[in-house]
């Protein structure tokens, strides 16, 4: 299982509570998948996050070898630590390098109107 490198303050109980009011922490993991295994782990991904509402991404560069992911975890999901566990183990055998995990709080929202 590859390594995880966490950025950001600790979440004392491993939830958020379903509202976005600013202060809701959001989730983001990046790490490298092989283009031969990215079928398979997307596969992996799907399987684990068991119809949570966590996002994929994929970095938009021309790198030959390896793709660059990013899951990013936030409200409503009530429960992004463990979720966020469960993809992990998943996606272990798939991960190239660490998953690198990030915290970040919103200072504001969204800004003009909709």
């Amino acid at each position: 299982m590859s390594a995880v490198t966490y950025h950001g303050p600790p979440d004392t109980n491993g939830s958020s509570n379903g509202s976005n009011n600013g202060n809701s922490p959001e989730l983001y993991v990046y790490y490298r998948v092989h283009m031969d295994q990215a079928a398979e782990a997307k596969a992996a991904f799907e399987t684990a996050c068991a119809g949570q509402p966590v996002r994929l991404l994929q970095r938009r560069d021309h790198d030959p070898v390896f793709q660059t992911w990013m899951e990013i975890y936030a409200p409503p999901l009530t429960d992004a630590i463990g979720v966020e566990a469960r993809v992990a183990a998943a996606l272990g055998p798939y991960a190239q390098g660490p998953r690198h995990r990030e915290v970040f709080a919103a200072l504001a929202g969204p800004v003009g109107g909709a």
